[in-house]
């Protein structure tokens, strides 16, 4: 699903919004340098250093992308949980979840293309995760490449109505 290695990069031009309004604009470069790895599986995981709407600790093989995260009753432990896969229809719609809320998720195949300006992909795929009036999270996703473009909405402390807070859009990388 995406190629990791500590040799590649995504670099993402990312406009920051602050409850819905426009702040700034800045570069943030994607690498996945440190992992860990799994002594019972012999697994590797692999940490991030940027949020683009992917597990910040992840596995992956050809079609699933796994978060690993500290058990609710016993944070000494791990369970790996799938985050975003593909799946054999066009599209399908399943239980998510973000850190402290459950929401609903929804993935679809896209035949099309989607132009960003590190250039044109086609066949990518659009994850969405959406907890009703508390946060929203869009992925434009190309197996093999990586995000294309995240889009992070959630509602400030207090309201029901979700704003925008980051939207991530891929310039350039490097897969070795």
């Amino acid at each position: 699903m995406m190629p990791l290695s500590a040799k590649n990069y995504w670099v993402y031009q990312d406009s920051v919004f602050l409850d819905g309004v426009f702040r700034e604009v800045k570069n943030d470069t994607l690498r996945f340098s440190s992992n860990i790895r799994s002594l019972l599986d012999g697994l590797t995981w692999w940490q991030s250093n940027v949020n683009v709407g992917i597990p910040q600790l992840l596995y992956t093989n050809d079609s699933v992308l796994y978060t690993l995260q500290p058990k609710l009753y016993n944070p000494d432990y791990m369970d790996a949980k799938k985050d975003l896969f593909l799946f054999p229809g066009d599209s399908v719609k399943y239980l998510s979840g973000f850190d402290d809320i459950a929401a609903a998720g929804r993935s679809l195949k896209v035949s099309g293309s989607y132009t960003v300006p590190a250039g044109t992909f086609e066949n990518y795929i659009y994850f969405e995760k959406n907890a009703r009036s508390y946060r929203k999270d869009q992925v434009y996703f190309k197996p093999g490449v990586g995000v294309l473009k995240y889009i992070h909405e959630q509602a400030p402390m207090g309201e029901r109505v979700i704003k925008k807070q980051h939207i991530k859009t891929l310039i350039a990388f490097y897969i070795d």
